[in-house]
């Protein structure tokens, strides 16, 4: 028999939710930044082949264009929608969840990482069209930093633009993940997903 004074289902399941996420604990700042240089280390190899490659040709940036996007859907989108975490944040035991407890989703881990992409996407073209004003003499003489000054400096008006932007994604998102007790960065509350510390994850 139903107990009519008894809360409505959908308020108790609301209620056990809440309960649980309030329980769970959240990926603290610095786990979330350890886990980010766990996954630069892991890509080192791969940041290696493509500075090697930018020291070979002029054509260099614009023809990593789509192998960068691609490298961020399988590293960022694939697997974090996938297993829920990327290779760095699975040795923190981290994990990237929906706000409201269920496990992330495809699309939540493309916006997520959409931001970083396109901006690299941009900056990459702004950095190969300015080489191809070079000839290939003045491009290779260049050092690798020098290299770089140089592309920024010749390359479209809105290169700097761009690059201030992603600049400035970076550090608004840790700021943002530090003034909220969630720990959620701004592409998380783009995303509607908050990543929290678990013992194991499956």
């Amino acid at each position: 028999m139903t107990n009519p004074y008894q809360a409505p289902a959908a308020n108790l399941d609301l209620a056990a939710q809440h309960s649980a996420n309030s329980d769970q604990q959240v990926g603290g700042f610095w786990l979330r930044v350890a886990a980010k240089l766990l996954d630069f280390v892991i890509m080192l190899p791969l940041v290696g082949v493509t500075y090697w490659l930018s020291t070979t040709s002029r054509f260099f940036y614009l023809s990593w264009i789509v192998p960068g996007i691609i490298t961020g859907l399988c590293y960022s989108v694939y697997l974090v929608g996938r297993y829920g975490a990327t290779p760095g944040k699975l040795v923190m035991k981290l994990r990237v969840q929906m706000k409201d407890g269920s496990p992330v989703t495809f699309t939540a881990a493309l916006i997520r990482e959409a931001p970083v992409m396109l901006l690299g996407a941009a900056i990459n073209l702004g950095l190969g069209l300015s080489a191809l004003s070079m000839d290939d003499g003045t491009y290779l003489n260049y050092g690798f930093l020098a290299r770089s000054e140089a592309l920024m400096a010749s390359g479209p008006g809105w290169l700097t633009a761009v690059n201030w932007i992603m600049q400035g994604w970076t550090w608004v998102g840790a700021i943002v993940m530090l003034l909220n007790s969630r720990r959620r960065a701004v592409h998380d509350f783009l995303a509607g997903t908050v990543v929290v510390k678990v013992a194991r994850l499956s």
